[in-house]
């Protein structure tokens, strides 16, 4: 097993997801301003306590600091790349991963 920290602020790439810990969801992009997670979120459809409807929805999470923010990004994910270019046999059947994000990169 191998443990990580917490990836700084500063050394994020935008446009990549992260694994993590958030308040709705683990798996983050960032954005350069937030992580964008995937979370499902509660619309009141009438007086009572329980008259919800449940949706899924991108919801915005903060980078977690000592003074706030609610993600705290752990591990770059490799989410990998189509082997075979658009337009030949065998397109998007199979995907490469180069592990990069294993090396922090």
């Amino acid at each position: 097993m191998t443990t990580h920290l917490q990836i700084p602020k500063e050394a994020l790439i935008v446009g990549r997801w992260y694994a993590g810990r958030g308040r709705n969801a683990n798996i983050g992009m960032w954005n350069g301003e937030d992580f964008l997670v995937l979370a499902e979120v509660g619309q009141k459809v009438g007086p009572g306590p329980r008259e919800w409807v449940k949706n899924w929805s991108v919801k915005k999470e903060p980078y977690f600091q000592p003074d706030g923010g609610c993600f705290q990004p752990f591990k770059m994910l490799d989410m990998g790349t189509v082997s075979v270019p658009q337009g030949e046999g065998g397109y998007a059947l199979e995907m490469s991963f180069d592990g990069l994000p294993e090396r922090g990169l």
